[in-house]
């Protein structure tokens, strides 16, 4: 079992990558279950943390074999909820992020604000 999350920020045209293999996927939850409550006290988060935290609802839905329209528009709808937390980011324009989950196809899902 692997996790490749790879994202690409429009506003510093930088690719990112987290990577969370066998051993480390509960470490993965734990760090989405702070996320997590960040967000619900209403505590400004980094992007790399919000795209933790959506990845990890669209890790969950690939798994469970969800069509990619739905997990397309959950990720979209859970980063919009959320992108008002964001610290630095005030010229952000477009976020690419791909999934790769185990052996499942590649998702990518974008987000334009």
């Amino acid at each position: 079992m692997l996790i490749h999350i790879k994202y690409f920020n429009s506003e510093n045209s930088d690719f990112k990558e987290i990577q969370v293999g066998d051993r480390k996927e509960n470490a993965f939850k734990i760090i989405y279950q702070i996320i997590n409550q960040k967000i619900m006290d209403k505590q400004s988060i980094s992007l790399e943390q919000l795209i933790i935290f959506c990845s990890f609802k669209s890790i969950k839905k690939i798994r469970s074999r969800i069509n990619y329209q739905e997990i397309q528009n959950e990720s979209i709808k859970e980063f919009y909820k959320n992108k008002s937390r964001l610290i630095n980011f005030k010229n952000l324009k477009t976020i690419t992020m791909e999934l790769i989950v185990d052996d499942f196809p590649k998702n990518v899902i974008n987000f334009s604000i």
